[in-house]
């Protein structure tokens, strides 16, 4: 088994190999270089695509339904028509395990957040392009599969062990970036929406659609989560699906017009500041309901998991004393909780671009101290440092133990 590391800006990537399949573990972000041109050279989407493509049997696994962690898997299929495949793409693309007490706790706030959310906006992107990647998926996996904790992904005769998600714990039991869980905040989300709505134009008419988008994404999520034999099931309520999104499409495009941008008039701010709270709501939901991944004491992928879930599973002793790779969550920023991170012999720093968001110095100064043999594997923060990395903007130069990916992947046997 090896693992690769790809460089992809704004995003992560990484594939675990053998020799007979492979499972390619989010694809996100963007393709442009930094100069807006796209470029095989300095990014591996081209790469990855060749490899999706190639006779070798792929899987792929998205850790959490963020767009930077999923935004290249939308390509599947451009070059290569379904018509003209012998058989699927992709084997089995596995996706986060959503529903709560057999209901789709998440499909109200996406709904939401695709009819209020200003056009242009991550807001609207993060319920845009879930709605994308589900009809991509559709198209070109042989089957789709929600996974939670106690699953395990056969990859080449290996054992990938699932770690997290316990949806319960995450939506109504982990505290949020707020201080209460996702489900206790949620629950005053709608009355708020109708409250921005009530000023607006259509927003009676945005109100009633929001609630058949609602319906329709909720039956979705629950047929997704039911068996393989329920898949044509699963494609007639995406039908449905996308036509209440071109209806939304039209009513948003009368409400915000095409070219409307900041500052919004003042009858469509409540709707904006409402956009961005509901989706700093999902985005935290999202993270926590996230995909925890790992091989033995090879690998362990946990996606963006914040700190409640990597120290609950800590204090549960689910992660081993030590990894040969870890990725470090959110990219080593702020975000990245460094403590509850298991030691390991390198840690994987895709960060590339992130100006609002740059690698925290005291990341990986805590990393090096408490691993004084570790690496730091950096995708693309070292073509910027003084932008992208705040302990090489600090200090002048790049960390000792950072160890740049110049070319488009890292191979690492394990």
């Amino acid at each position: 088994m090896k693992l690769q590391v790809k460089r992809v800006r704004f995003g992560d990537c990484a594939v675990l190999e053998g020799r007979r399949s492979r499972l390619v573990v989010d694809c996100g972000g963007s393709s442009q270089a930094p100069d807006g041109s796209l470029s095989a050279r300095d990014f591996a989407y081209a790469a990855i695509a060749a490899q999706v493509d190639d006779l070798l049997p792929t899987h792929i696994l998205i850790s959490h339904l963020h767009p930077n962690h999923y935004r290249g898997f939308l390509a599947l299929g451009e070059n290569c028509p379904p018509l003209f495949r012998t058989g699927a793409q992709v084997g089995t693309a596995y996706l986060p395990w959503t529903l709560l007490g057999g209901k789709a706790a998440l499909a109200p706030a996406f709904a939401r957040l695709y009819l209020a959310a200003p056009p242009r906006t991550l807001a609207h992107g993060l319920a845009r392009e879930l709605l994308e990647l589900l009809a991509r998926l559709e198209e070109e996996a042989e089957e789709l599969r929600p996974v939670q904790a106690g699953d395990v992904l056969p990859l080449d005769g290996q054992k990938l062990e699932v770690l997290w998600p316990r949806t319960e714990t995450a939506l109504s039991r982990l505290p949020l970036s707020g201080g209460q869980s996702f489900l206790e905040t949620d629950g005053s989300m709608e009355e708020l929406c109708r409250a921005a709505l009530a000023g607006a134009p259509l927003g009676g008419e945005l109100l009633e659609l929001a609630a058949r988008l609602e319906e329709a994404l909720a039956a979705y999520f629950l047929l997704l989560h039911g068996e393989a034999l329920a898949a044509p099931a699963r494609r007639g309520a995406l039908s449905r699906l996308n036509q209440l999104r071109a209806q939304a499409d039209q009513l948003r495009r009368t409400l915000w017009g095409e070219e409307l941008r900041p500052p919004y008039p003042p009858w469509l701010r409540p709707l904006s500041a409402f956009a961005q709270r509901q989706a700093a709501l999902l985005e935290d939901a999202l993270e926590a309901c996230g995909v925890v991944l790992q091989w033995r004491d090879k690998v362990l992928l946990p996606g963006d998991a914040p700190a409640p879930v990597l120290e609950l599973l800590r204090s549960e002793g689910r992660f081993h004393p030590r990894y040969a790779v870890v990725k470090l969550p959110c990219h080593g920023t702020e975000g990245c909780h460094f403590p509850a991170i298991p030691p390991a012999d390198r840690y994987i720093l895709s960060n590339g671009g992130y100006r609002r968001f740059p690698v925290e110095g005291a990341v990986l100064e805590g990393l090096a101290q408490a691993n004084p043999d570790c690496a730091f594997l950096c995708t693309d923060a070292h073509l910027r440092p003084a932008e992208d990395c705040r302990y090489a903007c600090r200090e002048g130069r790049c960390h000792p133990a950072c160890v740049p990916i110049t070319d488009a992947q890292a191979v690492i046997p394990l």
